[in-house]
């Protein structure tokens, strides 16, 4: 017990001594039929005195009169210092006063004398919850389920103690998420580190303790609490998809990719499908040169670019397309491009010189590039052959591309098949350089065309 409360005790013991009343009869109608009876121990040692000054105090409260009933419980423990039953007492008191943080003082003391003393320990949960403290309340309550015997009131307690955590957990999960997306990020992670400690290991809350570190841009962290959420519940896909947040945060995107597919695995929401794709095109496109990645902000596109975007992005119906002799082409060895250049000449989607050169450095206009998407087309198919039809038999006037052109059946079919697109003048500009922009545009009509990749 406090040296201060013993004080003020005291001074009203002392101060009321001269006109105390003797004790009322215990009334046949409690004023807190709640209160548990404070009993004494057998193991309890005390004096006659001490025995009667604390029940003068349990007949005062049961009386409605907490002030004498705090005189006496103080008197009690006056007369045998350590007497926890007075001191228990004293703790109700509090409570029935609402001074929940002094009851739950005077409980605390009496349970580090008796863990298993009941009346302190119910009301030691009384006072958590009316102090919204749910993890001291958690913690008495598991405490008393230990000492309580077999039997329904065990299972009360056990149910008791489901609900308490439940609605204890999801009250500070709530918190913890609106304080994040205020950005108090402090004020989220107390409020998880309390969840996690009364539902320690609990998916739910690591995942949200992710959520905040990611915020906080602490992937370290965030990687190690969501690790620990998959493996306390892998089949959570929710804890996968964090995952997959954190390791793409991190850079890591092949890794994110699996992770977002395992939760795909689990619930095939089209988000994280969405994500899957994305991740593996950013992984794909990581591991790729420079040179080709530079390729959607770039001015000019050159025919080694333009080799790798075929070999690349259409990789799939390129390797099951028909296969020509190799050509020997005598300027692309150490090139950056020159895999994807010779996959592309032997399935005639680009020729070479007659010199026997490709000229990968060449820059590619726009009649090039409608020959190759035209040739891409008709060398690789389309859902619906007559669409190949259709397009092969167009004949659009086209403003600088007379039907004389060497680029006009190309043209007139690219432009068809929408890969390619005329300006509002109807020229097509053939001899005008191809931006990076325009060629990943056509392409991904191309890639819708013919397929692509998986």
């Amino acid at each position: 017990m406090r040296w201060t409360q013993r004080v003020t005790l005291a001074a009203l013991v002392g101060a009321a001594a001269c006109t105390a009343t003797p004790p009322p009869a215990m009334p046949a109608t409690p004023a807190y039929p709640d209160v548990p009876a404070l009993v004494v121990p057998p193991s309890v040692a005390a004096s006659g005195d001490t025995l009667a000054r604390h029940d003068a105090g349990w007949r005062r409260l049961q009386s409605d009169d907490l002030r004498g009933a705090a005189r006496d419980f103080t008197a009690a423990l006056d007369r045998a210092p350590g007497f926890y039953p007075a001191q228990a007492g004293l703790g109700y008191v509090a409570l029935l006063e609402r001074r929940f943080d002094d009851a739950g003082q005077w409980f605390s003391e009496v349970l580090a004398i008796d863990a298993t003393y009941v009346p302190a320990l119910s009301g030691r949960v009384e006072a958590a919850l009316s102090a919204d403290d749910g993890v001291a309340a958690i913690r008495a309550l598991e405490q008393w389920v230990t000492v309580a015997p077999d039997g329904e009131q065990q299972d009360d307690l056990r149910a008791r103690l489901d609900v308490l955590r439940l609605r204890s957990v999801q009250a500070e999960l709530a918190s913890a998420g609106a304080a994040r997306r205020d950005g108090r990020f402090d004020e989220a992670q107390a409020a998880l580190e309390r969840a996690r400690a009364m539902t320690p290991g609990s998916g739910v809350v690591l995942r949200e303790l992710a959520r905040v570190e990611i915020a906080r841009g602490a992937f370290d962290a965030a990687e190690a609490a969501i690790r620990e959420a998959v493996e306390a519940d892998a089949g959570d896909p929710e804890s996968h998809a964090v995952l997959g947040e954190v390791l793409e945060a991190e850079g890591r995107f092949r890794d994110a990719s699996a992770a977002y597919a395992r939760a795909v695995r689990l619930d095939p929401r089209r988000e994280w499908t969405e994500r899957v794709e994305a991740l593996t095109r950013r992984a794909d496109l990581a591991g790729l040169p420079i040179e080709y990645r530079e390729i959607p902000a770039a001015s000019t596109l050159s025919r080694g670019q333009l080799a790798a975007m075929l070999g690349i992005r259409l990789q799939d119906p390129l390797e099951r397309a028909p296969q020509r002799a190799a050509v020997v082409l005598t300027d692309i060895n150490g090139h950056w491009a020159s895999p994807w250049i010779v996959a592309v000449t032997r399935a005639g989607l680009m020729e070479a010189m007659p010199n026997h050169t490709f000229q990968p450095a060449g820059l590619v206009t726009r009649a090039d590039l409608a020959r190759a998407v035209w040739r891409a087309i008709q060398i690789f198919g389309t859902a619906r052959a007559a669409n190949l039809d259709e397009w092969r038999s167009s004949r659009p006037t086209i403003v600088d591309v007379p039907r004389t052109h060497l680029a006009y059946d190309a043209v007139a079919a690219a432009v068809a098949s929408g890969a390619l697109s005329m300006g509002d003048n109807g020229r097509f500009g053939p001899n005008l350089p191809v931006t990076g922009a325009e060629a990943g545009a056509a392409f991904a009509r191309l890639e819708q065309i013919v397929g692509r990749r998986q």
